[in-house]
């Protein structure tokens, strides 16, 4: 697949306008981050513990623990660098409530982190050796690596530094290892509290066939009233309960007066009458279908407890009031099925992007040329290799196997279609498409008989009961250490309940004025695969 149509297609799938938040690589993340904050202290001439206690800030006091703000802050550049590479800003104001999940995210990562610390000191858990000698090492060696990437491709002049500044590589490694070892042994602890809270799952036989049968996804669409759940007063979020209900209220007695009640239509009509008053106040959005862990734990217990055509609500979560309409539901046996796929060529006449009508109109005229030659006997490669402008033409057009599920476009230009014939031309975002089956592979149902379904199902059941375990766990560890907001944090929410509203209005008007950013359809907020 060329550039062009690996772009168009990860778009569509929403890898770069929305990449998501990583969930599971925890640790690597904070040392990585950690790593290139004693690089940069450590060439500089500095210390760790003075660089923590000049700039740290307690954001959280986690029983007698304690959440720097700089590495809250530290963890969050991680992450808005790792969004840039999408092409996305998360310091502007188009995507403030894609930042505000990402820093939710981070500080909720950093408390638990925190607290599984505390806990193991509680019962005087300590790292084993083997194991902090060799992440030590690993850790060192990318510090090293990293350290030398500010040098370029200029090695000697790193390696003078080095001894310049420590004398040799090895005092050098040595003073990494002190000052990172503070670091790697804490992640270790929190390491063994996970493996401990994890160690008390299990799963049988009997387990994994009930699971397979019951509800694992389900389709919905929501109506959101929305909150800022950190900086709104209770007298505010208590007002926004009553018009949520109200709205509901309203549906209920909608769909009873008429059995065609289109809960899309209606909710689409009221965010927008909504967001005539105040901008941002409601959202409309179809989620399709979307299995557990992907929403926030309220939105999702609702979701799944409700029957299929129900309407919920309204449903509190950090985000606000959700309206949820239940449109369907899959068993977790649906999500281990083998989808139909097909394997295709395709020329492309592309047309640009923006307002291309011309070019638009060209490339139909173009497409619909070549139809006519292929109709007439002209060869399908041949066609690729003199008037497709994608790149991937090179190397013959190919387009791997897809479902319908990842290309619904050109997957339902091809239905019917059999080995060798080729679509009429068709719109695939800023082109014309022409495609020609190469090979289908039919739906193939799961079963528990097959070995390596069986495996993921149980592993995928494991993983639940893990997450759930956890949660109870952190539960109970708030309680035992309570978590109290720093000053940092006060700070930052009073300049988010003042000053950083006006700010936002600012930044939603120039958006407004623009006309860039803002939908009132699409991505959820409520979709937090990591923020739970």
């Amino acid at each position: 697949m060329g550039k062009e149509s690996r772009i168009r297609q990860e778009r569509k799938l929403g890898l770069i306008e929305k990449p998501a938040p990583r969930k599971r690589d925890r640790t690597s993340t904070v040392l990585r981050v950690i790593a290139i904050i004693v690089v940069v202290v450590l060439l500089t001439g500095g210390t760790i513990l003075g660089i923590r206690g000049a700039s740290g800030g307690i954001a959280y006091q986690v029983g007698p623990g304690t959440v720097l703000q700089s590495d809250i802050d530290a963890r969050i550049q991680n992450y808005i660098d790792m969004y840039k590479q999408y092409g996305m800003d998360l310091t502007s104001p188009e995507y403030a409530s894609t930042l505000n999940s990402v820093r939710k995210n981070v500080i909720d990562t950093s408390i638990e982190q925190e607290l599984f610390l505390q806990y193991a000191k509680s019962k005087n858990m300590t790292a084993d050796p083997a194991k902090l000698k060799t992440s030590l090492d690993t850790e060192v060696d990318n510090a090293v690596k990293q350290s030398e990437e500010q040098f370029g491709t200029d090695t000697q002049a790193f390696n003078d530094a080095v001894v310049a500044q420590f004398g040799s590589m090895d005092k050098y490694k040595e003073k990494l290892r002190e000052q990172l070892q503070p670091y790697v042994e804490e992640q270790l602890l929190v390491d063994a509290v996970t493996a401990e809270i994890e160690g008390t799952v299990s799963v049988t036989n009997a387990d994994v066939t009930s699971y397979f049968t019951s509800v694992g996804r389900v389709n919905a669409d929501h109506l959101l009233i929305t909150i800022d759940s950190e900086n709104d007063s209770a007298s505010t979020i208590s007002a926004r309960k009553k018009e949520a209900q109200a709205i509901y209220d309203d549906i209920v007695a909608e769909k009873q007066k008429s059995s065609s009640f289109d809960f899309a239509k209606y909710a689409q009509e009221k965010a927008a009458e909504l967001n005539k008053e105040t901008s941002d106040s409601a959202r409309y959005e179809a989620l399709g279908f979307f299995t557990k862990g992907q929403m926030v734990k309220e939105f999702e217990t609702a979701a799944f407890a409700a029957k299929v055509g129900d309407i919920v609500g309204p449903v509190q979560t950090e985000f606000g009031f959700h309206i949820i309409h239940k449109i369907a539901e899959e068993p977790v046996s649906s999500i281990y099925d083998t989808p139909e796929t097909v394997k295709a060529l395709h020329i492309v006449f592309g047309f640009g992007t923006g307002d291309q009508t011309a070019g638009a109109k060209a490339a139909e005229a173009s497409a619909n040329k070549v139809y006519g030659e292929l109709q007439k006997g002209l060869s399908f490669k041949t066609a690729i290799t003199k008037y497709s402008t994608d790149s991937d033409a090179k190397t013959g057009g190919v387009l791997d196997y897809f479902s319908e599920t990842g290309d619904d476009i050109r997957f339902n230009a091809l239905k019917g279609l059999k080995v060798g014939q080729y679509s009429k031309p068709i719109v695939y975002g800023s082109s014309y498409e022409i495609l020609q089956l190469v090979d289908r592979k039919p739906f193939v149902k799961a079963t528990l008989t097959d070995k390596t379904t069986y495996d993921k199902v149980k592993t995928a059941l494991e993983d639940e009961r893990k997450a759930d375990a956890k949660a109870a766990f952190i539960v109970q560890l708030k309680e035992q250490f309570p978590v109290r907001q720093g000053t940092w944090s006060r700070l930052a929410g009073w300049f988010n309940r003042g000053p950083g509203k006006v700010f936002s209005a600012i930044g939603q008007w120039i958006i407004k004025a623009t006309g860039k950013g803002g939908t009132t359809s699409g991505s959820s907020d409520a979709v937090t695969p990591s923020a739970q």
